[in-house]
Parts: C-alpha cells; structure tokens; sequence
C-alpha cells in the first residue's frame, strides 16, 4: 500500500479561506486550490443557482494536498471542520493512494519530495 496520498476536497467558496487557514497552522503548507462548479440535487432545488442556459450549479473551491497516508485522517478531519456549515452542498473530501510523486527542482521521490 502506498505510503503517500492525496486528499481532494470540494468546499463551498465561502469557506476555503478557513480551509486554507486551519491546513497550514497544521503544518500542511503546500495546497492546491482550484475554482470548480457543483451540479447535483442540493444545488438544483435552489433556483439563485441557475446559469445562462438554465443548468443549475453552484461556485466550489477544489483543494487538493499530498501527504503521508499517517496525516491522511488528520488533514480530513481538519477539512471536514473548518468546511462545515450545516447545510446540504458543504462538500465532500476523497482520499487517493499516489504511487509516485518526483519533485521536479531535485528529483526527490516518495516522502523526500515533499519536503
């Protein structure tokens, strides 16, 4: 099993300055973040969410972050938390094994390369 993985989240735009915040006074200092759009049930019983052409979606923020699999439940306890509203569409985190990771500077491999 990989002992590197990724953790995805699809957060709310309101809440990712939070996000961001609580992950780096965590120590995971190196995120990736990425403007996205939501479709599902949530977004299309509110109808302030419907585009031009009449499809329902909702402004999200990806972040995404590579960490040791032992960080793993931590970092998506701490996304969990600072992303929670209450309220349905708050977002999901997903977990994924990377089996390679080669930082492109040094060509460090696996754990070297996120330092």
């Amino acid at each position: 099993m990989s002992q590197l993985v990724e953790v995805r989240a699809i957060v709310r735009r309101q809440v990712l300055e939070r996000v961001v915040r609580c992950l780096n006074d965590a120590g995971i200092p190196r995120l990736t973040v990425s403007k996205g759009h939501a479709v599902g049930e949530a977004v299309a019983a509110d109808p302030a969410h419907f585009g031009e052409e009449g499809v329902a979606y909702r402004d999200v923020a990806l972040v995404q972050c590579i960490c040791s699999r032992d960080r793993c439940a931590m970092v998506t306890e701490l996304i969990r938390r600072a992303a929670h509203t209450g309220q349905p569409g708050d977002g999901i985190v997903s977990v994924h094994p990377v089996l390679e990771l080669t930082k492109i500077l040094t060509g460090d491999t696996g754990l070297a390369a996120l330092a």
